[in-house]
């Protein structure tokens, strides 16, 4: 096996959950994107068979420990069925931890590029009459806002400023903003997980623009107060969105709109989107995948506007609606928004599409819209889930229709975006 210790790769000794450290086999962990690669000189069991297991490690280097959950492993052999080697694939590491309760009371991470959507100004550049000039900023900024269940959220901008610059031609001063939520008792994995998940997705949604986590860290036995988390966390996902240019057009609600309001709308986020997990989670299937397949784009966008006419209608009254009535009471609603009323044809074809492609209704085919249609009706859809969202935040509806009448919101609810070419047949 290599002798080699580099920043991705960590030599060490692993163990299964439940047995002695003496039994630990030697290996080399190899961190990457989709999680993490264990190549054992030897194996766990006598199989070299893993599956959804929880490993231990001793680790040289920065890491002295590690926890590797979702473990599955395969293994080579001799004839005789010895096992020579084995791997271990994990998609969640925690390296700083040797518990399988694994958790803390704070969890630390970075959304590159949410920066962009606050746009606040974070470094003051005077260039004065004699050739000098002086950059001013705060090392560490940071704003508390409440959240629900006890929990604070601290977004924060921390400065890295290098010293010993003599003789350099560069001086590069880093100050990403980072989130910490902290809670009062301490929270296993997946609710860190949730509530993180949760003020990204808010996030998202505003600004319209996909800002997939990194540097994911946890405070556990780590004092809080120090700054330095004890865990660092490396975690894979099936649908994981990579990041992307900032793209200023896009937004929804600008954050210097709603600056005031900002601490309000973050909290009722935080009862909604947990209250009524449903349509969020259609809206976000349909985001995710960025009209990667149409047909699957319009179905999730149709969904999620369901879903949420359903909470201010069926939830309450118990009133059935079937989904053009939906549709007519929702243009009702919004009808302030349109420069162009869309017809009831329109409506219809929404309807009949809907049914067509999730229920291969197939005396519909001729009556659904395909292609760039399809895909108009989708962004249609999901720009009336926007206003839905808007109101649930508790924004009435004029202030929803002003806050998000941005272009592209325009050209979607105009039905005017995309090619009116044919369809195929």
């Amino acid at each position: 096996m290599k002798n080699a210790d580099t920043q991705s790769s960590h030599l060490g000794r692993f163990w299964l959950s439940g047995q002695r450290e003496d039994t630990a086999v030697s290996g080399v962990l190899d961190l990457n994107a989709e999680g993490a690669l264990v190549r054992l000189d030897g194996a766990l069991t006598k199989t070299g068979l893993l599956n959804d297991a929880i490993v231990f490690a001793r680790l040289q280097g920065r890491h002295e420990k590690a926890t590797l959950f979702n473990c599955f492993a395969s293994a080579s052999m001799k004839s005789n069925g010895a096992v020579v080697s084995s791997t271990i694939d994990s998609t969640r590491i925690a390296l700083g931890s040797l518990r399988e309760d694994l958790g803390g009371h704070a969890v630390q991470f970075l959304l590159p590029g949410s920066s962009e959507w606050f746009h606040e100004q974070c470094f003051d550049v005077d260039v004065g009459d004699k050739s000098g000039v002086v950059v001013r900023f705060k090392a560490f900024e940071k704003t508390r806002y409440p959240l629900t269940e006890g929990l604070t959220l601290a977004r924060f901008y921390s400065a890295t400023v290098p010293l010993g610059n003599w003789g350099t031609e560069e001086f590069l001063v880093r100050r990403p903003m980072g989130f910490r939520i902290l809670s009062p008792t301490r929270l296993d994995f997946d609710r860190l997980w949730a509530v993180m998940s949760c003020l990204r997705r808010f996030l998202e949604f505003l600004s319209q623009q996909h800002f997939p986590h990194a540097e994911m860290m946890i405070f556990d036995e780590a004092n809080l107060e120090r700054g330095s988390p004890d865990i660092e966390i490396k975690h894979s996902s099936l649908y994981a969105v990579g990041s992307r240019k900032f793209e200023w057009d896009d937004q929804l609600v600008k954050f210097n709109d709603i600056e005031e309001r900002f601490p309000a709308l973050l909290l009722r986020w935080f009862e909604v989107y947990h209250a009524h997990p449903e349509p969020f989670s259609r809206y976000f299937a349909a985001f995710d995948r960025d009209r990667s397949d149409v047909i699957l784009h319009f179905l999730w966008n149709v969904a999620a506007l369901e879903e949420l006419h359903k909470l201010r209608t069926t939830r309450v009254t118990k009133k059935e609606f079937p989904l053009f009535e939906r549709l007519l009471d929702i243009r009702s609603r919004w009808s302030g928004v349109f420069n162009v009323m869309p017809s009831d044809d329109v409506l219809r074809e929404i309807k009949d599409s809907r049914h067509y492609y999730a229920h291969a209704a197939g005396d519909l085919r001729n009556k659904a819209a395909k292609d760039w249609v399809l895909l108009r009706y989708g962004d249609f859809v999901a720009a009336l889930s926007n206003l839905e969202i808007l109101a649930l935040l508790g924004l009435s509806n004029e202030d929803a229709i002003r806050l998000a009448n941005c272009h592209w919101m325009r050209e979607t609810l105009a039905l005017s975006k995309y090619p009116t070419g044919g369809s195929d047949s």
